[in-house]
C-alpha cells in the first residue's frame, strides 16, 4: 500500500482531519507536500516530513517509510508484469489475508485475481499492502 493510501487511512482513523489541519499541526506553511503524497503515483515525501507525520499520527516512522517504498506505480508495474507473464502472485491485504492466484486483469482501482478454484476475486488496490510472486514449493 502506498504512503498516500496509508495517510488517507490514518486520517480516517483519526476522525478525518483535513490536510490543512494536519499541515498546521505539524508546522507546514502549505498543504502541498501532503497533497502530493496523497495524489502522486511515485515514491514521495522526505524523511523529515515523515517523522512529523509519524508523530502526528502516533505511528512508527519506519512504517511510513515502508509504505513510501510501496508506491502505486511500483504496484502497477508488478501487476502488469504478472499479467504479461501469467505469473502466479500473492497479494497481502490490510485485513491480514493473503490471496494467491493468477492475475486476470488490473486497472488503477482494482485487480482481478483468479484463485486455483472458484470465481475471480476483485481486490481494491488500496487494500493491497504488499505483493510478490507466489513462492514455489521446494521439490524433493
Amino acid at each position: 500500500m502506498s504512503l498516500g493510501d496509508q495517510l488517507r487511512y490514518l486520517r480516517a482513523m483519526k476522525g478525518g482531519p483535513s490536510t490543512r489541519e494536519i499541515a498546521l499541526a505539524i508546522g507546514l506553511e502549505r498543504t502541498t507536500p501532503l497533497r502530493e503524497i496523497e495524489q502522486r503515483y511515485r515514491e514521495i515525501g522526505d524523511d523529515d516530513l515523515l517523522e512529523k507525520l509519524a508523530a502526528y499520527f502516533d505511528v512508527p516512522v519506519e512504517d511510513l517509510k515502508w509504505h513510501r517504498a510501496h508506491y502505486r506505480k511500483a504496484l502497477s508495474q508488478f501487476l502488469e508484469d504478472a499479467r504479461r507473464t501469467s505469473a502466479r502472485i500473492r497479494l497481502h491485504l490490510r485485513s491480514g489475508e493473503v490471496l494467491t492466484g493468477q492475475l486476470s486483469w488490473w486497472d488503477l482501482g482494482a485487480a482481478g485475481l483468479q484463485p486455483d478454484s472458484g470465481d475471480v476475486i476483485v481486490v481494491q488496490r488500496h487494500a493491497i499492502i504488499d505483493w510478490g510472486q507466489e513462492e514455489k514449493e521446494p521439490s524433493c
